[in-house]
């Protein structure tokens, strides 16, 4: 029998918590690994996520490592629709938001790569555009008004992929892109081993997230839909990556679809934030330079 005194029903949820996480606590689901860049064609594929080094969006900021105190790129801060380098008077949490963070989509050598950038909302609903879109055939109709046809996902944000078109990859009609953890979606590309997918008709992605055999219920929540894309041309992207603009990485699904709202005194970490410091080591050094706690 175990010694242990417990003396309050606090101590005895702790003790009992403590006792049973030990042998059958579930992994983590919020992580975020580095990626060895010393040989970029073996590892430039679909699933990769970059995340931007502030060295070269942040005009006042210059890491340990860098030697390079030339001013950001209007060119790199373009594609990206920052129009000036995010300045430190917006507050560091608003500077993180501004920081890019995208995930590849696909690489070919003959095409370069592709990618969907995670952190940059429209402002507009799926519902706005289905709204937009009736309103156009009503205009040039006496047909009465036709029922929506993503309706699972009128709620869900329209979120702004880059300054390139997109939504041609897999035959979309609507030029939308589809990020999503749904394995049932037809035609859908697998871009990770923990279930990070990409594509798929977004019509016929309503009827797979009720299909029984799923292993968990999906919500609208587990889908997110870009208009256009970010795309560089070959070997553009190496040389990005070469010169320092991007941090590599494997990001685990549950914290690129985690919810960032800002709803009361509660504030959402931004992507940018918890990557950082789920990477740990040197990068969560960058983290805190960027937020003044660097000692």
């Amino acid at each position: 029998t175990s010694s242990t005194t417990i003396s309050s029903v606090d101590e005895l949820i702790s003790f009992a918590t403590s006792t049973s996480s030990t042998s059958s606590s579930p992994p983590p689901t919020d992580w975020a690994t580095p990626i060895d860049t010393s040989e970029l064609s073996k590892v430039l594929k679909g699933g990769v996520v970059l995340v931007a080094h502030p060295d070269k969006f942040c005009a006042d900021f210059s890491s340990s490592s860098s030697s390079n105190n030339k001013k950001p790129s209007s060119a790199l801060l373009s594609k990206f629709g920052l129009t000036l380098p995010p300045p430190a008077e917006l507050g560091p949490d608003r500077r993180a938001d501004l920081l890019p963070v995208l995930v590849i989509t696909g690489c070919l050598p003959s095409n370069g790569c592709h990618a969907l950038l995670m952190n940059r909302r429209t402002g507009y609903l799926i519902g706005d555009i289905e709204r937009n879109q009736q309103q156009d055939d009503n205009d040039n109709s006496n047909e009465p008004a036709i029922p929506p046809q993503l309706g699972a996902f009128m709620i869900q944000p329209l979120w702004f992929g880059g300054t390139h078109a997109g939504g041609e990859y897999y035959g979309s009609s609507n030029g939308l892109d589809m990020l999503h953890i749904c394995p049932t979606v037809a035609d859908a590309t697998k871009l990770t081993d923990d279930g990070l997918y990409w594509g798929g008709d977004p019509a016929q992605a309503q009827e797979a997230m009720n299909d029984p055999s799923l292993d968990q219920v999906m919500t609208g929540f587990d889908f997110k839909f870009f208009v256009q894309k970010t795309r560089w041309l070959p070997s553009q992207l190496e040389k990005e990556i070469k010169d320092g603009t991007w941090i590599l990485a494997s990001v685990s699904k549950e914290v690129l679809f985690k919810s960032r709202d800002r709803l009361g005194i509660k504030r959402a970490k931004p992507l940018w934030t918890e990557i950082m410091e789920l990477l740990g080591g040197e990068y969560k050094d960058i983290r805190d330079q960027l937020y003044g706690e660097k000692e």
